[in-house]
């Protein structure tokens, strides 16, 4: 099993920020709590663990597709930084029982974990195959996954931005910076009126 393909591409990305139809935000902002907003993100990682499956004759919802997730793990950057994700969604720490990387924050193997599929995004990243606007939807899946381990600034504002980052945007580091102050400054209203005005023109450019 080989990197033969380049994370996060086997779909094409969403044109506009619409509303989610279960949770009524913007469709991704309530991830992984919203069975809408959970699809609108995951589907792009299943494509490429559910290609893997496919490629490996696997069923999903099985041992060997759990024996999969070990391997594709333990091998590390031998595989897709999404495969890996994929996988820690199938195993459990073995030192907290979490599933694995989502532990409390105090557990150095759930750490470890995130590192290993960090490095391996890094890896990709090194031979131009990931860009912006894919890192920050690694991570943001990363944070609003594991939400307990993040502090409540960091979870509003990926909440916000991840949304928008499914279309394709990405922020430049002052407005990421002035949307940050806005949400430690408690702004939400002044934000969300910003973040409207961002979709009419992500939208109208669609």
């Amino acid at each position: 099993m080989s990197v033969d393909h380049i994370a996060l591409r086997r779909l094409p990305r969403p044109s506009q920020v619409v509303l989610c139809p279960d949770c009524r935000q913007a469709a991704g902002s309530s991830y992984p709590t919203c069975p809408a907003c959970t699809i609108a993100i995951e589907r792009f990682w299943l494509a490429d663990w559910r290609a893997l499956l496919a490629q490996e004759q696997i069923g999903v919802g099985t041992a060997d597709e759990r024996l999969l997730a070990s391997v594709i793990f333990d091998e590390g950057e031998r595989h897709l930084w999404t495969e890996l994700d994929i996988a820690m969604t199938l195993l459990s720490c073995g030192m907290c029982g979490s599933e694995l990387g989502g532990g409390p924050t105090d557990c150095s193997e759930c750490a470890a974990a995130w590192g290993v599929t960090l490095w391996a995004e890094t890896v990709a990243g090194r031979k131009g195959l990931v860009t912006g606007n894919e890192h920050a939807l690694h991570v943001g899946r990363m944070i609003l996954r594991h939400r307990h381990r993040q502090s409540a600034d960091i979870i509003q504002a990926w909440s916000r931005t991840m949304p928008r980052v499914l279309t394709g945007w990405l922020p430049s580091t002052a407005a990421a910076q002035h949307y940050m102050g806005l949400i430690k400054a408690g702004r939400f209203d002044k934000i969300d009126q910003e973040l409207a005005e961002l979709d009419r023109t992500i939208n109208g450019s669609a």
